[in-house]
């Protein structure tokens, strides 16, 4: 019998159905198993309840908020409703497959089913990590590919003729600063003065700012260590942040001590932080008013990448100004970009090497 958490034996018993050969037969797996550490004890656990347990234990104390809430949603949806009731032990890869069959039929798209199956795959690591399960049968199961499709930009025109028809715009400081650094909605309303350098032209990203549901405003840290980054400021972005300062000051001595002192740079007149869906509302809007092409706020972020790889900075700079976890990364969403770039490589070099 296999030990118990207490060092002592425990006495496992179980009921098959067929002859003393069965018997003595699956007696020598358990045994096997047992001496190769693969044994897992029968338990009726349901995929529903361990879900929840995963999200209360491993989930609560190794992610964030925002996270949590998006693991939720994806259990809440699709898992619990077609796989909940089903014994997590009895749980196989053609029941997780006729779950993505299903969605698929139900029109729903491939980044759906993908990210249900990464949350779903995660979890039954840990399950199998627990000694709940002995394998994870959702590395047999296969979501649909995502297929990446190139992303509405704005030429350098459009973004100008952006900036320029919302100068006296509230949020023109935000929209200039995510064109000028590629920063994150969320980087941006979580940044704080003490993580800028005016006089040395850089900022560093180590908070966020987010809306949670049940939760309001929430200040975070960025998702990843890579995200966890140091950025350069051109001069336009180290002077527009001079006339937000200006602006800030202007607010606290109008405010006198109804002021919040809280110490992030874009913030509502009375110094409390700008709640960040805001400006993803108000921005389409802007965009529709003034007969631009279609774009969402995070464009601006894919606006700053692709001028500078247009401009022929290095992918890793890139990157590393993205906070992307990878150059992979970068290059898998801007191979758009990519092939002007191979000419010009191609053209460089035929100048070094030209002998007329």
């Amino acid at each position: 019998a296999p030990l118990d958490g207490t060092g002592q034996r425990k006495f496992v018993s179980e009921t098959i159905k067929g002859t003393k050969k069965d018997a003595e037969s699956l007696l020598r797996e358990r045994l096997t198993a047992i001496e190769n550490g693969g044994y897992v004890a029968s338990d009726k656990e349901t995929v529903a309840q361990f879900m929840v347990r995963w999200l209360e234990t491993y989930a609560a104390t190794n992610t964030n908020r925002k996270t949590q809430q998006g693991y939720r949603g994806l259990i809440d949806r699709y898992l619990t409703p077609y796989l909940g009731n089903i014994k997590l032990q009895d749980l196989t890869a053609r029941r997780i497959q006729a779950l993505y069959a299903d969605m698929h039929s139900r029109g729903l798209g491939a980044p759906s089913i993908v990210a249900t199956h990464r949350v779903l795959k995660e979890a039954l690591g840990h399950a199998v990590r627990w000694s709940v399960i002995t394998r994870n049968v959702a590395d047999a199961a296969a979501p649909p590919r995502i297929e990446r499709k190139t992303m509405p930009m704005w030429d350098v025109a459009e973004i100008n003729r952006f900036l320029d028809a919302t100068a006296n715009d509230h949020f023109y400081p935000v929209y200039h600063l995510a064109i000028l650094t590629g920063l994150r909605r969320s980087e941006i309303f979580g940044l704080k003065w003490d993580a800028i350098d005016l006089a040395g032209s850089t900022l560093q990203v180590v908070r966020t700012l987010q809306r949670i549901t049940d939760y309001g405003l929430v200040e975070g840290q960025p998702k990843t260590q890579r995200s966890r980054r140091s950025i350069s400021l051109p001069p336009a972005a180290v002077e527009l942040l001079h006339g937000v300062r200006g602006t800030e000051m202007e607010h606290k001595l109008s405010h006198g001590e109804l002021w919040s002192n809280t110490g992030y740079v874009f913030t509502q007149m009375d110094g409390s932080p700008t709640d960040p869906d805001r400006v993803s509302k108000e921005f389409p809007k802007l965009v529709k008013v003034h007969g631009l092409p279609h774009l969402t706020f995070h464009g601006l972020r894919h606006a700053h990448a692709t001028l500078a790889l247009s401009a022929g900075v290095n992918p890793k700079i890139v990157s590393e100004r993205l906070g992307h976890s990878s150059i992979a990364v970068t290059m898998d969403i801007y191979s758009h970009v990519l092939p002007g770039m191979q000419e010009e490589a191609a053209l460089a070099v035929e100048r070094l090497l030209d002998r007329s």
